[in-house]
This record gives structure tokens, C-alpha cells and sequence, in this order.
């Protein structure tokens, strides 16, 4: 699974493409993959067919990674992250089951370059959030609604203490905690030693 997803600015994504929502400066990327039951419904047959299959989703607004930064909590955070994902490839004939000894054995990560950590940060700082935003939580609302007046750096830091323990989110938000603490010329030993421990392992 990549640690980092591309360059590519949202706004590029596809020419005459709309995303709805409060658009942020840099995607994030969901990406997972493991077994699952394709379920088929045809006429009045249904027909089960077990499987692998691969998923990937672009964080493209600021609504979306805050769904996410909520799963990370959760006791069943794989199920509904995977589930989020699985929605978009299913349609009216075709779905996806997932057994608890299937979802084992899947892996699932959102992932993104430090930027595009720092750009979430950026986002809600500069105040570019959609006025209708609703978030998955009162925690997170706080976070927009930003009453102590955090800046970039430290909006990013607390972002990172967040996420950084979470088994669904990558190195990506380590490393964005590295480049702010680094600017701020902090030391950093411990951080980077905590890094290569989850990269390594």
C-alpha cells in the first residue's frame, strides 16, 4: 500500500468536474484491499461469489476526511471505512459482503503527503470552509469553528496527536508533525524514531 498519495491538486482533477463540499487544497487517498462475498441479484436469483477486490478513494473535501478522522476512533473503524469506500462500486445488482473473519484480513489506510495534512489545516485557518459544512461529530465542529484562533502549524499538530495513534491513518500525518515541529525548530529525535518504528513495522 503506498505511504503517499500524488502531487495532484484537486482542483485539476478532471476538467469540468464539481466536487461538492468544502474542496481541499490537496487530496488524500483511502486504499484497501482483502476478500469479500460478491452478492449478485438477478431477476429473482441471487447468486454469492467470494473474492478479492481492491478499493480507492480520493479525500477531496474537507467533509470527507472529516468522516474519516471519525472513524478513526471507532470500535469497528475497518467496517465503516471500508464500508464508505464499497458504497461507490456497489449498484442496484451488485453488492459486497464482508464476514468478520474476511475483514481480518483486510488492510485499509488514508494516507497523504504532509501538504496534504497541512492543507486541512489551511483550509479551516483561512477560513475557506462551506458555510453549510456539517461534521460527523462536535469534536471535530470545534476544530472548524477554531474558537482559540489556532494557526496552520498548530491546527496540524493537533491533527497529528489525533490521528497519528490510529491504525487507519499513515506515516503521512507523522510526517506532516515533522515538517511544523521542524519549522519550529523543535528537537526531533523522538519524532522522527516514532516514525521509522511504524514504517519499519
Amino acid at each position: 500500500m503506498s505511504t503517499e498519495t500524488d502531487d495532484t491538486a484537486v482542483a485539476g482533477a478532471l476538467e469540468g468536474e464539481t466536487v461538492d463540499g468544502t474542496v481541499l487544497p490537496r487530496s488524500l487517498l483511502v486504499e484497501g484491499a482483502g476478500p469479500v462475498t460478491v452478492v449478485r441479484e438477478h431477476d429473482d436469483v441471487t447468486e454469492r461469489t467470494d473474492g478479492e477486490i481492491s478499493i480507492s478513494r480520493r479525500l477531496e473535501t474537507l467533509e470527507a476526511f472529516a468522516m474519516f478522522w471519525y472513524y478513526r476512533d471507532l470500535k469497528n473503524w475497518k467496517r465503516n471505512a471500508i464500508r464508505e469506500v464499497l458504497e461507490d462500486y456497489e449498484d442496484g445488482t451488485t453488492r459486497y459482503v464482508i464476514s468478520d473473519e474476511q475483514l481480518e484480513q483486510w488492510d485499509v489506510q488514508v494516507d497523504g503527503r504532509a501538504e496534504a495534512f497541512i492543507g486541512v489545516a489551511e483550509t479551516i485557518v483561512e477560513d475557506e470552509v462551506a458555510d453549510d459544512f456539517d461534521a460527523p461529530n462536535q469534536r471535530f465542529l470545534g476544530y472548524v469553528e477554531n474558537p482559540t484562533g489556532r494557526d496552520v502549524d498548530e491546527l496540524t499538530l493537533e491533527f497529528s496527536k489525533d490521528l497519528k495513534a490510529s491504525p487507519l491513518w499513515g506515516p503521512g500525518v507523522r510526517l506532516a508533525e515533522l515538517v511544523v515541529r521542524h519549522a519550529e525548530r523543535d528537537d526531533l529525535g523522538h519524532y522522527v524514531e516514532a516514525l521509522l518504528e511504524e514504517v519499519e513495522g
